[in-house]
């Protein structure tokens, strides 16, 4: 492996944190591996030197076409390539790269597009019907489709801009990306990461899954989402290899960690346990596979069992916002042991990042709660965002006195400084006057043989206020009892905290970054107050 002198890639300022210009990634990457592969597609592949000499000619095109420090590129599309390409030109140009949703409607999109005055807009021409209307902003100056013949092409513009990087210079605290968010509650915001907060944040992930030259790495996660394109950057940051290759069944994602021999995989668990059903799994050679990195619900410990048995690597995970430029806690391999001592632990959190503080406090007062006690989790250091874009009235009333950001999700502390999350807190059930956490009830009923995933929600109840209710996707080949999974969680838990009632669905509605929407599940049941 060639090692890069200390410092290279990260400054260390007075404050303790680390800064990034995130296109001294690619810059510097390029000089130090130029011919090994960045990018890993079907059929195709990506080198560093290339990914760089792609990116400053995008980045020479932006300021050819009058962008300047400051201005807006927005990247509509899948993950690929060019996407990166845009990123990284972006950053050399001193522009500020914006990433959107290429799953949301158009109308969606067209608001976006409003919100963010781009300069320049690039889509791939799966997304071109959503950004028509982009045409007809004031701020644009060009619009291209990637993967499109014609005056538009992406392609063939960059291809036809000066190769000399254009180098404009950034400061740490100027703004490198916006992400929007995916708009569970109101209209989606734009989030403004820096590179001090690219440069914490990756600092702390390369302590954590140790990525080099030898390493492969498969997530499919949108890079518009802050983990997808966290584990993109942190992959070009050491040299490691990106497979930009998706699997929709679990023997494709079988295949596809065996037969490319991948080292750092991101899985939620319910992929996990559907790959550890099939009969073949148990045959295979993982010994390639180095770390999974998980998220969106704790690890059953059934599940982590078979996992440490069959596949035998370490597992992560990390719980975060987009506004806090992803994890800032952390649950790390030697806190994942298949017995039942760690049972509990397995569902929380982990604890905070060394570079982070992390409080439970009072949402009224914000005043910190005792240990055990449940309350609003805050979270402050060189991580957290910029701001909302535009926004500055909505960016004070989540970063309050001190620089602690509000992340509006309910925790609380054990003993030993782990963190527990008891859901968003306007997702708290309040049944007679007793609260019930949705996220209790999950985890419990997540132990079930037959349920592959499910969501707990309230509903109005002329006798309680509100009662929790299961929706549940159940397990490939099972029959679910509904009545008989009540009887088995009334077992485990206090009766008030247990479903009045199971629906069976097909699949949970989720956003294109992959979070739950439960405002959906209640707005769909709300015709169920009378049988609650």
């Amino acid at each position: 492996m060639t090692e890069l002198p200390p410092g290279e890639f990260w400054a260390v300022h007075a404050d303790g944190s680390t800064v990034l210009r995130v296109g001294d990634i690619i810059r510097r990457r390029a000089v130090a591996t130029p011919e090994l592969v960045a990018i890993q597609e079907p059929g195709r592949v990506t080198t560093f030197a290339e990914l760089d000499a792609r990116s400053s000619r995008v980045g020479s095109g932006l300021v050819a076409d009058g962008v300047v420090a400051g201005d807006r590129v927005a990247f509509i599309g899948a993950n690929s390539p060019a996407f990166l390409e845009v990123f990284y030109g972006a950053a050399k140009a001193g522009a500020i790269a914006t990433s959107i949703n290429n799953r949301l409607s158009r109308r969606e999109v067209e608001a976006i597009l409003a919100d963010a005055e781009p300069a320049v807009v690039v889509v791939d021409r799966e997304a071109l019907a959503l950004v028509e209307a982009a045409k007809a902003l004031p701020s644009l100056r060009r619009l291209l489709v990637v993967d499109n013949e014609g005056p538009r092409d992406y392609a063939s513009w960059r291809d036809s801009q000066s190769a000399v990087d254009p180098a404009v210079p950034v400061e740490p605290d100027d703004t490198a990306l916006i992400l929007y968010t995916s708009g569970t509650t109101g209209l989606p915001k734009g989030i403004m990461l820096t590179g001090r907060n690219f440069g914490c944040a990756l600092y702390s992930l390369n302590q954590d899954i140790e990525l080099d030259e030898t390493s492969v790495c498969a997530a499919p996660i949108p890079f518009f989402h802050v983990a997808g394109l966290g584990l993109a950057l942190a992959a070009n940051l050491n040299g490691g290899r990106l497979l930009l290759e998706t699997a929709t069944d679990p023997r494709g994602v079988l295949r596809l960690l065996v037969d490319r021999r991948v080292s750092h995989a991101a899985v939620v668990p319910t992929v996990l346990q559907r790959l550890l059903a099939l009969d073949e799994t148990a045959h295979e050679d993982f010994a390639a596979l180095l770390y999974i990195v998980y998220g969106a619900s704790p690890i059953p410990l059934p599940v982590l069992k078979q996992a440490t048995e069959v596949i035998g690597c370490k597992f992560l995970q990390s719980y975060g916002l987009t506004e806090s430029t992803g994890g800032f806690t952390l649950l790390g391999p030697e806190d994942h042991v298949a017995d039942e001592a760690f049972a509990r632990r397995l569902t929380s959190a982990g604890r905070a990042m060394p570079d982070a503080q992390v409080r439970v406090v009072d949402p009224s007062t914000l005043e910190d709660v005792p240990t055990g006690t449940r309350g609003e989790v805050l979270v402050r250091g060189a991580r957290i965002m910029k701001g909302y874009w535009r926004k500055p009235e909505q960016t004070a009333a989540v970063i309050v006195d001190g620089g602690w950001l509000r992340t509006g999700d309910g925790g609380s502390f054990d003993e030993d400084g782990f963190l527990y999350l008891h859901d968003r807190l306007k997702d708290m059930i309040v049944s007679g006057a007793e609260n019930v956490y949705p996220a209790e009830v999950e985890s419990t009923l997540t132990g079930h043989p037959d349920v592959a995933e499910v969501a707990v929600i309230g509903v109005p109840s002329e006798e309680w206020g509100e009662s929790p209710w299961a929706v549940v996707v159940v397990r490939p080949g099972a029959v679910l009892d509904e009545q008989g999974l009540i009887e088995w969680s009334r077992e485990r838990l206090a009766h008030y905290k247990c479903p009045v009632g199971v629906s069976v669905v097909d699949q949970l509605p989720r956003t294109a970054s992959g979070k739950l929407q439960k405002a959906r599940l209640r707005e769909q049941w709300k015709p169920l107050v009378g049988r609650a």
